[in-house]
């Protein structure tokens, strides 16, 4: 999925790269600037919800089986008139809750019912607190925690299920993103003026910070990979940056072939390969294209895609000489040619295994 300012909210299927129908048109609700998945465990439909500049949240659904997406739920959210823009969106699989928040200092959380309309839970005003990410934490008895992640007073604050603000954390940072791996307890964000910061969510102290070279101080998505070992942050000159999280190493450079603002991006995964998603954000720039990127494996399992056992190819090889080299033995007894044996010999110098059979003989 991503936004698109002339052609409305776009949805592609990745395994096929086809893009696929959607119920509205370009511009119906604004620039189209967050949104999130929804997915039920006992539910095989797909859901997605997004926001919009004028303040809109929209929630598409598609049915398993079925080609196109039908819209659910559209309304405009209640915020102040200077800043209704809907900042980000997050989705909880567990609790079924989706947050949404906008840059008016306001905090909406919903829960999704089975057929995917939103509930309102909670509405609260954060004050003096301008949200550019929003996640959710650990789950307590009451419900999910929710984390809120300011640009420009720095703040990182952690709101119950009834928007009581439980913690705060003053980075001292502008922070332009934020992403939350809850399994190993670390959150990262993107500091604009450095690169992305690593957290421990139990303390909120920062662990490391993982530096990016540059010119002007942009916001960049950042967000983890391949099962949180990695994370992965855009730039202003068109390069993507993937971080080792335990060592602070570059595993990898991604340039999308242009000097520009690489803020959005994406991480996912396609048939169980990590993949990359990545999108210009430069002005001026016309149309312009996704990139997607896989990691690339070397293939040294011992066994095939249905599970069965195979031996790696040079021990397949080494198989296939012992093979010969028996027929090679058999040959120089019969027809006591001592080419035969030299080419024996010299097969089994060659693969450290001492000569036996007519020498002993």
């Amino acid at each position: 999925m991503w936004p698109a300012v002339e052609e409305g909210t776009n949805v592609w299927h990745l395994a096929t790269g086809n893009r696929m129908n959607t119920p509205v048109g370009p511009g119906e609700r604004g620039v189209t600037t967050a949104m999130a998945w929804i997915t039920k465990p006992d539910d095989a439909d797909d859901g997605l919800a997004f926001g919009t500049e004028g303040g809109y949240l929209c929630v598409w659904k598609k049915a398993k089986g079925e080609a196109n997406f039908v819209e659910i739920f559209c309304d405009l959210l209640n915020s102040s008139q200077e800043g209704r823009e809907v900042t980000a969106i997050a989705y909880d699989t567990t609790s079924g809750q989706l947050a949404v928040i906008h840059r008016s200092e306001v905090m909406h959380r919903f829960a999704i019912d089975g057929a995917m309309q939103p509930i309102s839970l909670k509405s609260v005003r954060m004050m003096k607190h301008w949200p550019q990410a929003v996640a959710f934490g650990q789950t307590s008895a009451l419900g999910p925690e929710l984390w809120t992640f300011g640009r420009e007073d720095g703040e990182i604050r952690i709101h119950d299920q009834e928007g009581k603000m439980l913690k705060t954390r003053t980075t001292g940072t502008v922070m332009g993103h934020a992403a939350v791996n809850v399994r190993d307890d670390v959150l990262v964000v993107d500091d604009v003026a450095q690169g992305a910061a690593l957290y421990r969510m139990s303390s909120t102290e920062r662990v490391r910070t993982f530096e990016v070279p540059c010119d002007e101080r942009r916001s960049r998505n950042v967000s983890f990979h391949d099962g949180g070992a990695t994370i992965v942050i855009g730039s202003d000159h068109g390069n993507v940056y993937l971080f080792d999280r335990r060592t602070g190493d570059i595993n990898d450079v991604l340039n999308i072939g242009a000097v520009d603002w690489v803020q959005s991006i994406a991480c996912s995964d396609l048939g169980g390969i990590p993949v990359i998603i990545t999108g210009r954000s430069g002005e001026s720039t016309g149309k312009t294209e996704l990139q997607v990127w896989e990691k690339n494996t070397v293939v040294t399992a011992t066994s095939d895609s249905y599970g069965r056992n195979r031996r790696p190819l040079l021990e397949d090889g080494r198989w296939l000489l012992c093979v010969g080299l028996s027929v090679l033995f058999i040959l120089e007894n019969i027809l006591c040619i001592p080419v035969l044996r030299w080419v024996r010999n010299t097969t089994y110098s060659y693969l450290g295994i001492p000569s036996f059979g007519a020498e002993a003989a």
